[in-house]
């Protein structure tokens, strides 16, 4: 695994791409930028942590609302049955459940190991012939990085900064690399909610900091003349309440997830559909799809069609099991025989 770290970001760096990011995010991109994509088509995920869709959408948000406008969203999608960072991630990057993945813990004590064993969304774009990056805000994430397939880029910056930090490191690395498979990961939400509680005042400025970041990613895309070549895919890996977050807990389990790129419907409410239940693993599949990449028989995720407008024709996950009654200590049993606990982090 190949982790690398910037511990500072250039003032005048984010100062310029504020500034980029206050033009509008859907203008025309500039013309006769030509690249040689396996499919001519690119990806960038980004994970808001901890981000509740109802503190969203209390949120001003303007870039994440605009960028609602001209997709397709719902704000019941689905994390897994822990909801906490580390396994939900490797579920959203890898398409399969904690049961599948094994990565059940939420540090860093197998960072490095190998012990992953299931392909990540990495490993397969890499090896059809796309690039990759990832920048995130937690060291644990870069157990995803396998050697030879990503390399794992973390930003640091001042307390309440993060999100501003993080976005300028990537945008610096969609100018120098133009990543076809770009994964961006916003760890503020999460951070105020276990500071300040969920629903704080706090965590909604903080939602509206990693709003100001996504803005300068879009402008970045409308730079380089690559947003309308791009399906973004904006979405989160648990909520929580109270202070904390953890398994089979309502008020955790619920994410949003909002689409938008080439042939993507606009402004168009998933949950038109009542029987189309979209889960984190759905990230996987969906971006697989969408760049032609084959999506691996074990995969849980589905690819989400109803995006496009086409019928929801893919498998139906099952009825999410009853939630069971609490045990000491606020603890879950859930699906599969795993014991949830609440999160530090």
């Amino acid at each position: 695994m190949t982790v690398r770290t910037m511990l500072k970001i250039p003032v005048l760096s984010i100062v310029l791409t504020l500034l980029l990011a206050a033009t509008p995010i859907f203008a025309a991109p500039p013309s006769g930028k030509n690249d040689t994509l396996p499919s001519g088509k690119r990806v960038l995920i980004i994970s808001i942590d901890g981000m509740r869709p109802d503190v969203l959408l209390r949120a001003k948000a303007p870039n994440i609302r605009e960028l609602t406008t001209h997709g397709s969203f719902t704000f019941w999608a689905e994390s897994t049955d822990l909801a906490i960072t580390l396994p939900t991630h490797v579920s959203m990057l890898t398409g399969v459940s904690p049961a599948k993945h094994r990565i059940t813990w939420n540090d860093d004590r197998h960072a490095g190991s190998g012990v992953l064993k299931v392909p990540t969304i990495f490993d397969l774009t890499k090896k059809a012939g796309y690039s990759t990056a990832m920048v995130v805000g937690k060291h644990k994430l870069c157990i995803m990085a396998r050697p030879g397939s990503v390399e794992c880029t973390m930003a640091s910056g001042t307390t309440g900064e993060d999100a501003l930090a993080i976005s300028a490191l990537a945008s610096e690395l969609l100018r120098r690399q133009q990543p076809q498979v770009m994964f961006v990961h916003f760890p503020d939400p999460d951070t105020a909610g276990h500071a300040s509680g969920w629903g704080s005042p706090e965590q909604v400025a903080s939602a509206d900091r990693v709003d100001q970041g996504i803005g300068m990613l879009m402008s970045t895309l409308r730079e380089l003349g690559l947003k309308d070549k791009t399906l973004i895919i904006i979405t989160a890996d648990h909520g929580g309440s109270g202070r904390s977050h953890g398994a089979r807990v309502p008020f955790s389990h619920f994410i949003p997830w909002i689409a938008v790129g080439p042939g993507v419907r606009e402004n168009y409410d998933l949950t038109n559909e009542p029987k189309l239940a979209v889960h984190v693993e759905d990230v996987f599949a969906t971006a697989l799809n969408f760049l032609g990449v084959p999506i691996p028989a074990v995969t849980d995720g589905k690819a989400i069609l109803s995006i496009y407008g086409s019928s929801f024709s893919t498998f139906e996950h099952p009825k999410p099991t009853p939630l069971s009654p609490p045990l000491s200590g606020g603890k879950h049993l859930i699906r599969g025989g795993l014991e949830g606990f609440a999160a530090k982090e």
